[in-house]
């Protein structure tokens, strides 16, 4: 029997615009392809502003808990 999975990958891009809070959270994703996309959009629309992609994990909810 396989083992079901409790967490999900989502690649979050995060960008710092230098006002002393760091690097914050701009747009997440499921698929790796689509923040790459994502990324590369930011990059070219705001010139001057650091971009990173970072590959976050979050809780599936358990089936029959809705919260």
């Amino acid at each position: 029997m396989s083992r079901q999975r409790v967490t999900r990958d989502v690649w979050e891009v995060r960008a710092d615009y230098g006002f002393g809070d760091g690097f914050e959270c701009v747009c997440a994703s499921l698929s790796r392809r689509e923040a790459l996309r994502d990324l590369r959009d930011h990059r070219e629309n705001e010139r001057g502003v650091a971009f990173k992609l970072v590959k976050t994990r979050e809780r599936i909810a358990p089936e029959g808990l809705q919260s």
